[in-house]
């Protein structure tokens, strides 16, 4: 009885053993791949910085678009937009408008978003898939502004700045 009791436990410990080695030794299955992100600077008119564009791309290939700004001006409506070509373009047209936003402080950052960008609108009735690396190839800045109400009504330009292959 004695030496059945001895193999018994040699046995145990040796399926222990092997148990542990081979939890061990396994190798994470489930890794998530690495997501990439990328800001790019938006300044003011005087060269000051005011805020910024960041890009963090989403697991299915898609990515979301943010533009923020670092202080706005109570009751003041801004426009977030990002348009093709760069800063010097005196024709705006746009890649991907973020809408309007007003302003309920002085002094406040505001954020427009867009989540999970899949296509960009090349005509009235043709879009495109648009993915994080297509971005990062493309020619574009981004801009914000707000209206001025004044006689005679102009956009005023409250940030600007290169973004994905303009900005290299």
């Amino acid at each position: 009885m004695l030496m059945l009791k001895n193999n018994a436990l040699k046995l145990g410990l040796l399926a222990t053993a092997v148990f542990g080695i081979t939890i061990a030794s396994c190798k994470k299955d489930d890794d998530k791949p690495v997501l990439r992100s990328k800001e790019y600077l938006l300044k003011d008119l005087s060269g000051a910085g005011s805020g910024k564009v960041s890009v963090q791309e989403v697991t299915d290939s898609t990515f979301n678009l943010t533009i923020r700004l670092e202080k706005s001006t109570k009751d003041t409506v801004y426009t977030f937009a990002l348009y093709k070509g760069n800063t010097t373009a005196t024709a705006f047209d746009t890649a991907f408008s973020l809408g309007t936003i007003k302003s309920q402080t002085t002094g406040a950052a505001l954020e427009a978003k867009l989540t999970n960008v899949k296509t960009i609108k090349v005509s009235d009735t043709q879009t495109q898939k648009f993915n994080y690396d297509s971005l990062l190839k493309y020619n574009a800045f981004a801009r914000v502004t707000f209206k001025d109400l004044k006689t005679p009504p102009k956009d005023s330009v409250v940030a600007i700045g290169n973004v994905g292959k303009s900005a290299q």
